[in-house]
């Protein structure tokens, strides 16, 4: 039976978010929102690695003082569950050459500071204050103007035409007009990287949107990104609607010239499904580019109508991405007397040379950097993070934009670890005692980005804010196509409020002329959230059994409630707390039942329900996921896996026997003492070596680590695949050792 929804989301990015989640709380509808990644939220989604979690697009939030709209609009989708930390009063140290500047989290107090370190300059600094308030006013006027009914549009346009000129000038112009000391000017277009354009290039507008957004300091969701878009998704479903992960969105679906629904590649099975939802309503977080140039006709009556939007859009160049170096550390930063601020950190006080920078980044000597703790804002003292993170160009790794994520080349991976040397350099000259306390790393690229979030070259900012983009039309919530609406970024501002504000406006307008009277009554009356009418949407799974196979690794059989197929390989996301879930491979699934395999040795909060979950008990969980597949060819297959990560290969095997297989297969499996060998509790495996590390292996195994073993491995790359699972530490060393062998098909999985 075809499902039926009032409204689709394209994406799951907090704009998306906000619009379906207005649009179910207020107005009732039934909303789908679709997502390509396995993750939801977009910007704000998190990953993990042996249980520390990064946030890889969500740094820190301003506005978010008590009563604020942000703060309002945050606590009514969430039903008051998403807490909020706040970042010290010093919230951001910039760090040039001879000159450190702390931020207090006061505009008074921030003004006056500026003051007295140029005092020649204090007239012009008080200026700088005061225009900053007006830019960023006209800017949230025009935002403002999408919500209004058309008198009050009219009225706002007119309003906002004297503030034209000041607010679309280059930042770069504001600063060279108002101000002498380059030292001065480089400091205060220090967070141009909140936007992604350096000073030549960016809006005055948007700078003085995003400073100012930070005047009463920077706030971050407790527990971490993640929260949010799982808070969120309680509301959606209250409704009737849901979230759907792994679904590409390739068509928006016409019917007579208005928006009818949308055309997905369903990414979770082994092959591609083609599906096509309907629903009246169509709103795009996927941004304005992808929008009007890959999901709508570009010819034809549509490509017509969209012309004017199209053109718009390419007459915007610029943008930037950025690569970003995941740390993971042995201390909290506390040890190094840091609080949690965010520290922006550069060698010398150029910001307008993003091609020599990106040459630089690339040479391990990079001129500028942004240096964040997630675990010590999200107040997770059980993990110790840090994240680094510098803006490229995207052209800097046009060589491998052919090549898959995972199957890069030994080139890349020694280039992403150039880089990332260099980058953490630069940190710990700044912060020294930091390199020490690494005790893993990874480095993503504008490919990356591009790869997870479908951005276009990794520009996870959208649209660029240049001048252009705001001196005449540009681009609303309202399409050309009947039935279309824009979300996000594109329609708003770059980052997380401002893509929020995006879905306030979208919602508003679909709402019609009391959109917005009607949204702010229901905040008014309050976060909770009934969810009496929500929709059973993910699988519940009762757990039936429990064993300990070693002191740290659980093995959990579920009963699920109704059969589902998987692929060899694939993995489920279980809810282990409020809020909380966790991916685990599958060891087996036959009809209803379910096996995983839960390490406890993170002592998260996964490891805590395995510790503590009994027999009865009941959760939620969603599979299959993921893209870890068995390749069904004659190659030689090698397996390498150390603890649960011997579970996605289990299936594995057991295809290879039925497909009279398994003979020519082997599996390394690695472990500190013959008592963690977990081997011996399965019965389906290939010829079979343990690599025990801390005591004698047993006969036919290997002492030392299984990275050991692959140094001395012999293998023909052009006839073998080679399959590595375990700890992120351990799948870095492993594929660093075999594409040093030559090995061009190794097929990973992180945990």
């Amino acid at each position: 039976m075809r499902e039926s929804w009032d409204a689709i989301v394209i994406g799951s990015g907090i704009g998306g978010l906000t619009v379906a989640g207005l649009l179910a709380r207020t107005a009732g509808m039934k909303v789908l929102v679709l997502e390509k990644h396995l993750e939801r939220g977009g910007q704000t989604h998190t990953f993990r690695r042996d249980g520390a979690s990064w946030d890889v697009g969500l740094h820190y939030v301003g506005n978010l003082k008590p009563h604020a709209l942000e703060r309002r609009l945050f606590d009514f989708l969430s039903g008051g569950a998403l807490q909020w930390n706040r970042m010290p009063k010093e919230f951001e140290r910039f760090i040039y050459p001879d000159l450190e500047f702390s931020v207090p989290s006061n505009p008074q107090e921030y003004e006056q500071r500026l003051v007295e370190r140029f005092p020649d300059e204090a007239v012009a600094i008080r200026n700088y204050f005061r225009d900053l308030r007006a830019a960023a006013r006209w800017y949230v006027l025009g935002i403002q103007q999408q919500m209004m009914p058309a008198p009050l549009n009219f009225a706002l346009a007119l309003y906002r035409h004297f503030g034209l000129t000041r607010a679309t000038q280059t930042v770069q112009a504001y600063l060279d007009g108002h101000f002498q000391a380059p030292e001065l000017k480089a400091l205060l277009a220090t967070q141009w990287g909140d936007y992604g354009l350096p000073p030549k290039e960016g809006a005055f507008a948007i700078h003085a949107l995003v400073v100012g957004s930070y005047f009463r300091g920077g706030w971050f969701p407790q527990g971490g990104a993640g929260r949010i878009a799982r808070t969120f998704e309680q509301g959606i479903e209250a409704a009737g609607g849901a979230i759907r992960v792994g679904q590409e969105v390739t068509e928006i679906i016409l019917e007579n010239g208005r928006a009818a629904g949308v055309a997905v590649r369903d990414l979770r099975g082994s092959e591609a499904k083609q599906i096509r939802h309907l629903a009246p309503l169509v709103i795009s977080d996927a941004g304005a580019r992808v929008t009007y140039e890959h999901l709508l006709p570009t010819a034809g009556a549509i490509g017509w109508r969209t012309r004017k939007a199209r053109a718009f859009i390419a007459s915007l160049t610029g943008g930037l991405s950025a690569v970003t170096l995941y740390l993971r550390l042995k201390a909290p930063v506390s040890s190094l007397g840091v609080e949690g601020e965010n520290y922006w950190i550069n060698t010398d006080f150029d910001h307008n040379d993003p091609v020599s920078h990106s040459k630089k980044v690339l040479t391990a000597d990079p001129g500028h950097i942004y240096l964040s703790f997630p675990s010590a804002k999200s107040g997770d003292d059980r993990f110790h993070t840090a994240e680094i993170i510098t803006m490229v160009q995207p052209q800097a790794f046009a060589r491998w934009r052919d090549t898959n994520i995972g199957q890069r080349g030994a080139d890349y991976a020694a280039l992403k670890e150039r880089i990332a040397q260099g980058l953490l350099r630069t940190a710990d000259r700044a912060l020294p005692g930091l390199a020490a306390l690494v005790q893993y790393h990874e480095l993503s690229t504008p490919l990356t980005v591009e790869h997870y979030t479908a951005h276009p070259d990794g520009c996870f900012y959208g649209l660029p804010a240049v001048p252009a983009r705001y001196r005449g039309a540009g681009l609303s919530v309202r399409t050309p196509i009947a039935g279309l609406y824009l979300t996000g970024s594109d329609v708003a501002s770059p980052g997380v409020a401002g893509a929020m504000m995006g879905g306030l406006a979208a919602a508003s307008r679909i709402m019609g002329a009391r959109g917005l009277p009607r949204i702010m009554a229901a905040i008014a009356r309050g976060p909770k959230i009934s969810l009496a009418s929500g929709p059973a949407s993910r699988n519940r799974v009762r757990l039936v059994a429990k064993k300990a196979l070693t002191p740290s690794i659980w093995e959990l059989k579920f009963e699920l409630d109704e059969s589902v197929a998987f692929e060899p390989g694939q993995y489920a996301k279980l809810l282990v707390a409020p809020f909380e879930w966790r991916d685990y491979s599958i060891a087996a699934l036959s009809e209803r039942q379910l096996t995983l395999l839960v390490s406890n040795r993170t002592q998260g909060e996964g490891s805590h329900y395995a510790d503590t979950a009994t027999p009865g008990m009941i959760t939620e969980i969603e599979l299959p996921l993921g893209s870890y597949r068995l390749r069904q060819n004659a190659r030689r297959k090698i397996f390498v896996a150390t603890g649960t990560g011997l579970a996605p290969f289990l299936p594995m095997f057991e295809a290879l026997e039925r497909a009279d297989g398994l003979d020519t297969a082997e599996l390394y499996f690695g472990c500190r003492t013959q008592t963690e060998d977990i081997t011996a509790a399965f019965a389906v495996l290939p010829r079979t070596i343990a690599c025990v590390s801390r005591q004698a292996p047993p006969a036919g195994g290997l002492g030392g680590r299984v990275s050991d073993a692959l140094r001395t491995l012999s293998f023909d790359p052009a006839t073998t695949d080679i399959y590595v699972c375990g700890s992120a530490a351990m799948v870095a060393d492993c594929r660093a050792i075999l594409e040093r062998k030559g090995a061009d098909r190794i097929l990973t999985e992180a945990y």
